[in-house]
């Protein structure tokens, strides 16, 4: 008799998968937003010498801010576990210079089991974490896991740095059953008009939130990119408090250099929305 899997277990599985699954709509939802890739891109000539860099990009996804990097002159070493967001990212690279293309690797594979050699010559002396994906380390074995293959792979005086959302206790306590941010928009593969809103739930236990992501057609023909008529998308994320991730990063040997509350490159305060943690290893 095969062994259920329980509920909060599927969802987790689901919300770590789903919204990576069609690229080309990923590639339209987040098309404005370009403060952070632009962010990275000033971090990366800030860091830089005498010649470009050879940058760790964990979650490189379709290459929204791997091909910038690239175009830039720098060489960058792209991670993702998702088939579908790489599969995008080639097909973007495929359009770029020869030089360009060979400055590129990508690398399917997970956070906490990266298939690098550590050796002094193979290290980074930048690693990025953009957009978040810090927040599907689910737990404090995966967040260790993590850190320790950043660890290995970063250069002596190198620098590690990613961005996260800072939880918002307003938002998490949102009524589960209602729905929020409805936004009409066109489907860029299909043509057609879909309504986009989104809810959640949130486990306060684990710290995670499940969120929720309708795509509901209003028009009466059967979309070609959906499988049903409507559709709901999963997404998770894991909640890190400042002090909480601070404690984190320091029982696992990084030190906090610097901490910024945006891509503009504010202060982090009690007013910040976004945590940009600059990290080395002393």
């Amino acid at each position: 008799m095969s062994i259920q899997e329980p509920p909060y277990l599927t969802l987790l599985r689901a919300g770590t998968n789903e919204h990576y699954q069609d690229p080309i709509l990923y590639d339209y939802e987040y098309r404005k937003r370009r403060r952070d890739v632009m962010y990275y891109r000033n971090l990366a000539r800030s860091v830089q010498q005498q010649q470009p860099l050879r940058i760790l990009e964990l979650g490189s996804g379709t290459g929204r801010l791997l091909l910038p990097l690239v175009r830039d002159g720098h060489t960058v070493v792209g991670i993702d576990r998702s088939p579908h967001m790489l599969r995008r990212c080639k097909q973007k690279l495929s359009r770029l210079s020869v030089s360009a293309r060979q400055r590129a690797t990508l690398i399917q594979a997970d956070f906490q089991d990266l298939p690098l050699q550590d050796s002094l010559e193979h290290r980074f002396p930048l690693i990025l974490c953009p957009f978040h994906a810090f927040m599907h380390l689910y737990t404090r074995t995966a967040v260790e896991n993590f850190l320790s293959q950043v660890k290995r792979l970063l250069q002596p005086n190198g620098l590690f740095v990613f961005d996260l959302l800072v939880p918002d206790l307003d938002w998490l306590c949102k009524d589960p059953t209602r729905r929020f941010s409805k936004t009409r928009f066109t489907h860029p593969t299909t043509g057609e008009t879909w309504v986009y809103s989104t809810n959640h739930l949130y486990d306060p236990v684990h710290q995670i939130a499940l969120i929720r992501i309708f795509y509901e057609s209003i028009q009466q023909q059967t979309p070609t990119s959906f499988p049903s008529k409507n559709k709901v998308i999963h997404l998770a994320h894991r909640q890190f408090f400042p002090a909480e991730l601070e404690a984190l990063l320091s029982y696992n040997g990084f030190h906090i250099v610097r901490r910024e509350g945006d891509f503009d490159g504010q202060a982090f305060s009690s007013d910040s929305q976004q945590q940009i943690i600059h990290a080395t290893i002393p």
